[in-house]
């Protein structure tokens, strides 16, 4: 049988909106979220985790971490419902790929989340964007309101946080969500927006643990 590489099974009945035909993805209520505590957990974690109904899971990891869940959709539909949400997958869009590239990631990416949401996963939309000029379609497909969510993982100099407050700016400006989730460091500019919920990165979260791990080590190293 021929594989569907171009996954035409699961694109071929979406609903699409915008100058790309970009996929309708709908916009996700707070009401939703029922966990006591909003923990993501990286999608690369999501096999081994013991209680994933009290986590999101989410797709801020290098692509080749994920790709397997464009190559075969319907293999990890389960493993996502077992989710409390999911925060929508996010190939990348870097600022030198070229314009197709992005778009073909920026595609993609709404593909799964409109995907998903079509099998009763419970999907917080993610938003990404590179530049200004991916301002064109970058914001196409989502439904305005509710709960979304951004990652400021790779924002490590100024011309990457100018692209990303610039992004961020034009996201609440067009979408209007209700709050959103950030996951990374917010950057000094946005630190009093009241819409954002932050997340700190899976690694920040390892490294917070690793110190107060140490902080505790060398205080017992006192007491003896």
């Amino acid at each position: 049988m021929r594989k569907d590489t171009f996954n035409y099974k699961i694109t071929k009945d979406l609903v699409t909106v915008g100058k790309y035909d970009m996929p309708k993805i709908e916009s996700f209520n707070l009401d939703n979220l029922n966990c006591k505590y909003i923990l993501a957990l990286p999608f690369n974690h999501a096999l081994t985790d013991p209680d994933p109904s009290s986590k999101i899971c989410h797709f801020y990891l290098d692509d080749y971490q994920f790709e397997r869940v464009w190559r075969e959709p319907d293999l990890y539909i389960p493993l996502l419902k077992n989710f409390n949400a999911v925060i929508g997958a996010d190939f990348s869009m870097y600022e030198n790929l070229a314009l197709p590239q992005q778009l073909y990631n920026n595609w993609r990416s709404k593909v799964l989340m409109a995907y998903w949401q079509s099998q009763c996963i419970k999907v917080i939309p993610n938003i990404q964007w590179s530049n200004s000029k991916s301002f064109d379609y970058a914001f196409d497909g989502y439904s305005p309101g509710g709960l979304v969510a951004v990652s400021s993982v790779g924002c490590r100099d100024k011309h990457a946080k100018d692209l990303f407050i610039q992004g961020y700016t034009k996201m609440t400006e067009l979408l209007q969500p209700e709050k959103v989730i950030l996951i990374g460091k917010v950057p000094q500019e946005l630190q009093n927006d009241e819409k954002i919920l932050n997340i700190p990165s899976f690694m920040e979260q390892r490294r917070q643990k690793w110190a107060e791990e140490e902080a505790g080590l060398k205080q017992n190293q006192k007491l003896i």
